[in-house]
C-alpha cells in the first residue's frame, strides 16, 4: 500500500498535540465550529483504525503519531501495531515495518480450528500439520499425531522465533 506524504511537521505540531503515553492526539486549536481545542482528533474507521482529517485530507492516526513524535515521515514504510490493537497508538506500540513484517504480526484467521496460525488438522492424514510461510513459500514443519497438537503448536512457535524474530505474533 502506497501512502501519501504527510503534511509539513510544523503545521501538524501547531494544530495537534500527541501524547506518546496514551497514544491520543488532541486538537491544540479548534479546526471547525463543532470541534473544540483539547478534544480528541479523528474518528474510527470500519477497518479498526482511527483517522484524522487535516486540511480536508484524511490521514491514519498512527502515521501522524509516529511522525509527530519522531519527526520523520514513514513514507513508503508501514507501521506495525506490536500488540495487534489498531487503536493503541502509544509510541511503544508503533514500529516501522515492511509489508512482510507487518503481515507476520497478523491475527488468527476466523477459519482456524487449532487456535494457532500455521497449525491445522489434516483430515486426509488424520494428523495435525504445522507450516509457516516465508517469503511467499510455504514450509512444512511436520505432521503430528492426534494427541500431539501441543507439539505441532510448539514447532510453529519455534519457527516463528527463527524466521520472524521480533515481528512474530506474541501471546500464543
Amino acid at each position: 500500500m502506497k501512502h501519501k506524504p504527510l503534511p509539513p511537521l510544523e503545521e501538524l505540531r501547531e494544530a495537534l498535540d500527541y501524547n506518546p503515553d496514551t497514544g491520543i492526539i488532541t486538537w491544540r486549536k479548534s479546526p471547525a465550529r463543532r470541534v473544540k481545542a483539547g478534544q480528541e482528533a479523528g474518528t474510527k474507521l470500519n477497518r479498526g483504525y482511527r483517522h484524522i482529517t487535516f486540511k480536508q485530507k484524511p490521514y491514519l492516526t498512527h502515521r501522524l503519531a509516529y511522525y509527530i513524535y519522531h519527526g520523520v515521515d514513514p513514507l513508503e514504510n508501514q507501521l506495525d501495531h506490536k500488540n495487534g490493537n489498531r487503536l493503541d497508538n502509544t509510541i511503544k506500540n508503533l514500529r516501522l515495518a515492511t509489508h512482510a513484517d507487518n503481515g507476520r504480526n497478523r491475527g488468527i484467521s476466523k477459519k482456524n480450528t487449532s487456535g494457532v496460525t500455521g497449525v491445522h488438522w489434516n483430515k486426509k492424514k488424520k494428523k495435525w500439520e504445522g507450516y509457516i510461510r516465508i517469503n511467499g513459500k510455504q514450509k512444512y514443519l511436520g505432521y503430528f499425531d492426534k494427541d500431539k497438537k501441543q507439539e505441532a503448536i510448539q514447532s510453529r512457535i519455534e519457527a516463528e522465533k527463527k524466521y520472524f524474530g521480533d515481528y512474530r505474533r506474541h501471546g500464543l
